[in-house]
């Protein structure tokens, strides 16, 4: 565990958020009053789940096609607009889920981070989306083409805060590339079951769960990684994983509003070294090319 000097630090807020399926009313009302609960107690960057206003709901129910496009908001939508008021006179910055409405009639799965003015710094459109959420396969969500990272300021300091959405994680070059926009902390709204961060084995096997993966991305990338998922609807236990892939924290099932204090400092004595802990400084991007350089056939 890093210890953390407390006068640079950044308070993280983790809003495990209570949904149900279809449920956007409700589902808006109690995340506004969980992103209000992460304020009060200190937080400065809120993070709620993936497609928290309807839950994400879909995949799996006969009819989900024809009811989905009804819960999905553009970015000037209401609901947005209602949430960028409540972040700018709470004074705090959040990175909100949501299934947005785009242009041309798409869909997409998006993560805005929403400054302390109400305004949207950027939206961040799922890159990597499984066949059934998929435009390009059984699915609605058209994939988004670009990543962001933005320097935002804190109490502590300054912070290089990017996003990605669930899958995201398991494709190597997402936090890859984040890092390479000099990425130092990573928001990850999530909706899937999670499993423990300890222990020999996950509870489902031996298998190499998500919760391993993400601790290796961010060991390998040097960044804070915070993953936000919902209550009720799944199965909770968010979390956060520092840029030695240690755990930091991890929460239980039910609904919770949690705020931890992230060390400033650390990303950046390891970013400083690029020949250093994981040896960013090392590679040879122009030889990988012919193996990485998107040449070959997608499926």
């Amino acid at each position: 565990m890093i210890q953390m000097e407390e006068s640079a630090v950044v308070k993280i807020g983790l809003c495990q958020t209570a949904t149900v399926e279809w449920d956007v009313e409700g589902n808006f009302r109690r995340v506004l009053e969980d992103i209000t609960t992460a304020a009060g107690q200190g937080a400065e960057l809120i993070i709620t789940p993936e497609c928290v206003l309807n839950g994400y709901a879909g995949p799996g129910l006969s009819d989900w096609k024809t009811r989905f496009p009804a819960t999905t908001e553009p970015l000037q939508g209401d609901y947005l607009s209602q949430v960028c008021e409540r972040v700018k006179s709470l004074q705090v910055e959040v990175v909100f889920g949501f299934a947005e409405c785009g242009e041309s009639g798409t869909f997409h799965n998006t993560a805005v981070l929403i400054d302390r003015n109400g305004a949207i710094v950027w939206a961040y459109r799922k890159m990597h989306c499984r066949p059934f959420e998929s435009a390009e396969h059984d699915g609605l969500f058209t994939p988004g083409d670009r990543f962001f990272v933005s320097d935002q300021t804190y109490s502590g300091g300054n912070l290089r805060v990017g996003a990605m959405i669930c899958f995201d994680r398991e494709i190597v070059e997402s936090v890859r590339c984040l890092r390479g926009l000099n990425a130092e902390f990573i928001a990850c709204p999530l909706a899937t079951n999670t499993y423990p961060l300890t222990g020999a084995s996950n509870s489902h096997g031996q298998k190499a769960d998500n919760e391993l993966i993400t601790r290796a991305r961010a060991a390998e990338n040097e960044v804070f990684i915070a993953v936000v998922n919902h209550a009720g609807r799944f199965n909770g236990g968010s979390y956060i994983v520092g840029p030695l892939g240690e755990t930091i924290c991890q929460m239980g099932s039910g609904p919770e509003v949690r705020t931890v204090a992230l060390p400033l400092g650390v990303t950046r004595s390891l970013h400083h070294d690029p020949l250093g802990w994981m040896a960013w400084g090392h590679r040879r991007p122009s030889d990988y090319a012919p193996y990485l350089g998107g040449s070959h056939e997608r499926h």
